[in-house]
């Protein structure tokens, strides 16, 4: 599995009226000066007037942005991930604290695919069918996807075609999951040359049993956020 970086699918001509979002969905509000983020709550939109979206919450030392501040915003919607410009059009207090914001003319849709890669900096553990040969072993995985992943090793975990099974823990919405993970090794390939080479090796996920499914989605899901600015990692 060569180098890659995250891969979006760009969906062009969709409105943010087409794309749905559901009230509740986080939304992420950026400003150049001062260089601030704030996380708030989509509420609804009125198609050509404005979106509202609940106030941020004041924080010591922090300045919030005042009406006619320009604010990038970003909000996921089902499987897409979306972004655009807005003036911040009003400051409202009753009967709860909300903003409105100006419809955007133009946005920036990106759909989240299946087979899309992620980078991370994750080790796992490698056993083989007979937990013999110096398995198991800790091994570095860069990339992961809901169908495979990329694993580095100083020495071949095998050779193609052969069964492996991955164990590793992940932290899904500020939850730990342990994953078990059969899968068959593709390719291999040594990534540098003398005899401190690295093996990269892609592996292909099967037999995946449902809740490890869930969890892997929600992963790789989640990390795609990460890598479009969606959201901040370790943020509460």
């Amino acid at each position: 599995m060569p180098d890659s970086a995250v891969q979006l699918t760009i969906k062009p001509s969709l409105t943010l009226a087409q794309l749905k979002p559901v009230p509740g969905e986080r939304v992420r509000l950026e400003t150049r000066i001062p260089r601030a983020r704030y996380s708030v709550r989509f509420i609804g939109l009125h198609e050509g007037g404005g979106v509202l979206v609940t106030s941020p919450k004041p924080g010591a030392g922090r300045t919030l942005p005042n009406e006619g501040a320009s604010l990038t915003v970003k909000l996921a919607a089902g499987n897409h991930i979306c972004a655009f410009q807005a003036r911040l059009l009003k400051i409202q207090y009753l009967p709860f604290p909300h903003w409105v914001l100006e419809y955007p003319a133009q946005i920036d849709v990106r759909k989240l695919r299946a087979h899309t890669r992620v980078p991370v900096n994750l080790m796992v553990t490698v056993d083989n069918e007979t937990s013999d040969n110096g398995f198991p072993m800790s091994v570095f995985c860069n990339d992961i996807c809901l169908k495979g992943a990329s694993l580095e090793a100083g020495r071949m975990l095998g050779n193609p075609g052969e069964k492996l099974f991955i164990t590793t823990r992940v932290s899904v919405a500020g939850l730990d999951h342990v994953m078990l993970i059969p899968a068959v090794l593709r390719s291999v390939y040594q990534r540098e040359s003398g005899p401190v080479g690295v093996f990269r090796h892609g592996v292909e996920f099967f037999d995946l049993e449902e809740e490890t499914r869930l969890v892997l989605a929600g992963f790789v899901y989640q990390q795609c956020l990460y890598e479009s600015g969606y959201l901040e990692e370790y943020e509460s």
